[in-house]
């Protein structure tokens, strides 16, 4: 009996991961019938079939995924040992996305951060929507992103941030005399991003759940623009509350008290799957160290929640 192979562990790894023999076999730069040959003789070894047809294309068969548990760990300890001894520089390009409210915070400080760590490295930073980002994630235009509450997408791994506080904001002047209930801010205009992005949803769901429509809805693909027309008295908004606090030393926005409260976003580092993991652990590290500097996160409200959990089921 011959034992299993790396190539083989490979072979089959990135075809589940991929969805597709053919991206498999591009990703690891052999022909497809060189990379089919691995899967038969993978299979023949286990003696099951991990793989199976699935319309045009296969999917992982029940016992592939949990062969598939086990494959991960042993590729991620091979690549280690391949490694060792012999550390490369992180060098080269990378494409960058931030959703657009935490790059108002974060950015100045991620640049001189990622260039005073790794010199060697070339970021280049896109700032738009997390939905556009992922998108553009998904399709291969950048590296990874740093994404808002993201819908999802199968060749895409999703590494938890932290909790993102969101509120509704308005001028001072506003914030005053204005109710603070759905009902009340359904006679406002009210400023948004377009669907399907994470603002435009929470809008939408937050008056929802009062059985209430928004008022006139003031469409704007850029948060930071949509921030700037809020602030000139345009309507109310919903955006992350560390952005509104970037405001407050001008005091042209305020953060708006309002019931319910809404729903708390969840922050991630988004890259897809054949990504160099190189580069994408050596952003997340700048990242989590800046973010941990400014405590973007609201960790305290976090761990309250995770801790009034815990006290229910002793109960």
């Amino acid at each position: 009996m011959n034992r299993i192979s790396i190539a083989q562990l490979e072979a089959f790894y990135w075809v589940a991961e991929l969805g597709s023999v053919h991206r498999a076999a591009a990703h690891l730069n052999v022909t497809q019938p060189t990379l089919s040959l691995r899967l038969r003789k993978l299979e023949a070894e286990l003696a099951t079939p991990v793989l199976e047809r699935y319309g045009r294309g296969v999917r992982v068969s029940r016992a592939g995924y949990a062969f598939l548990a086990k494959v991960k760990p042993v590729l991620d300890a091979y690549g280690h040992l391949h490694k060792a001894g012999t550390p490369a520089a992180v060098e080269g390009r990378i494409r960058i996305g931030l959703a657009e409210g935490f790059a108002v915070v974060c950015l100045r400080h991620l640049v001189p951060a990622l260039a005073g760590q790794y010199k060697l490295l070339r970021p280049e930073w896109t700032v738009t929507t997390s939905s556009a980002l992922e998108q553009e994630l998904s399709q291969g235009n950048l590296d990874l992103a740093v994404l808002v509450d993201p819908v999802g997408d199968r060749t895409l791994r999703l590494l938890p941030l932290g909790p993102q506080t969101n509120v509704w904001a308005a001028t001072t002047a506003l914030a005053k005399r204005m109710g603070a209930s759905p009902r009340a801010l359904s006679r406002l205009t009210v400023v948004t991003t377009p669907p399907p992005t994470s603002m435009y949803r929470n809008t939408i769901a937050w008056f929802s759940s009062a059985r209430q429509k928004p008022g006139p809805l003031c469409i704007c693909t850029s948060v930071n623009a949509a921030a700037q027309l809020v602030a000139a008295g345009i309507g109310v908004g919903i955006f992350p509350k560390r952005m509104i606090e970037a405001y407050r030393p001008s005091g042209a926005l305020a953060v708006v008290a309002t019931k319910p409260q809404l729903t708390v976003g969840r922050v991630y580092l988004a890259h897809h799957v054949t990504a160099d993991t190189d580069r994408i652990e050596a952003v997340m590290r700048v990242i989590e160290s800046v973010t941990a500097d400014l405590n973007y996160f609201d960790v305290k409200r976090e761990h309250r929640k995770s801790r009034s959990k815990r006290i229910v089921t002793r109960r």
